[in-house]
């Protein structure tokens, strides 16, 4: 692997690591369930995640920010951008598909990514420069996504979020003459899929915000992926709490995608 960021991904797994085993330790046990003031909802599990999230990053860069989603306000052209417990409804209904995002983003860029699905152990990994990988129980291997050969496009989806936005889409996709085949998936582990094959297109209009894509955008974009916004400009970070607009995430940027994506 090359790249000038690799340094930061040592730290930036280590947090993951420790949030996921936090956050298991409560998974199996009933908890309580608060809401926040947006209506979304939080657990013991998301606040010791962010405690050891905190921990590490404190202690490995203490010159770095980190902006999580359980977290206070920062600034800086250089922060850690986290979510402890990516699809925390998806814990709530006890489906497995939560997990742990950490990220560095330097100029609105994301420049390191990982994220730790905690039920199974996967951990994606990517840094700008030096590629993307996926380590499981198997051992590590590099992910190139797939180069879309044309035909039937795999779609992944949010399982709570935009669904209609999405089905209209598969629609004017199916319309170009492609086949469709589609997947529902809750939290960041889409992006996963798309960087290791498993996935063509990943399109969302519901809200996001940067702790929930940033370590997601430099997997793909280090796997042979992009994520567009409108006019397919890349998805950038204005503000560490950013609401980002809807975006299109495909895993082969080299393929002419229709315009109306």
């Amino acid at each position: 692997m090359g790249g000038n960021y690799e340094h930061y991904l040592k730290p930036a797994q280590e947090a993951a690591e420790r949030a996921a085993a936090a956050i298991l330790k409560h998974y199996r046990a009933e908890g309580p369930v608060a809401l926040k003031s947006d209506g979304s909802p939080v657990t013991p599990a998301d606040h010791a995640a962010h405690e050891a999230i905190m921990e590490v990053l404190g202690r490995a860069t203490p010159e770095v920010p980190v902006a999580s989603e359980e977290g206070d306000e920062i600034t800086g052209g250089r922060y850690w951008s986290v979510d402890p417990l990516d699809g925390t409804k998806e814990y709530v209904a006890r489906t497995d598909a939560f997990v742990v995002n950490v990220a560095l983003v330097e100029d609105g860029r994301a420049v390191v990514g990982v994220i730790h699905v905690p039920v199974t152990g996967e951990c994606y990994f990517a840094a700008k420069g030096g590629g993307a990988f996926k380590k499981d129980r198997e051992g590590i291997r590099r992910l190139g996504g797939r180069a879309f050969p044309g035909g039937t496009v795999r779609v992944v989806g949010s399982a709570r979020h935009g669904t209609e936005a999405v089905t209209s889409l598969c629609e004017a996709l199916a319309c170009d003459e492609r086949g469709i085949e589609r997947a529902a998936l809750g939290s960041a582990w889409k992006f996963g899929w798309l960087a290791e094959g498993r996935a063509d297109l990943y399109p969302r209009f519901g809200p996001t915000h940067t702790w929930d894509t940033a370590a997601g955008q430099c997997l793909v974009e280090e796997s042979g992926g992009a994520i567009w916004t409108a006019g397919r400009r890349p998805l950038a970070y204005d503000h560490p709490r950013q609401l980002n607009p809807s975006f299109v995430a495909v895993a082969d940027r080299r393929y002419p995608w229709p315009d109306f994506l």
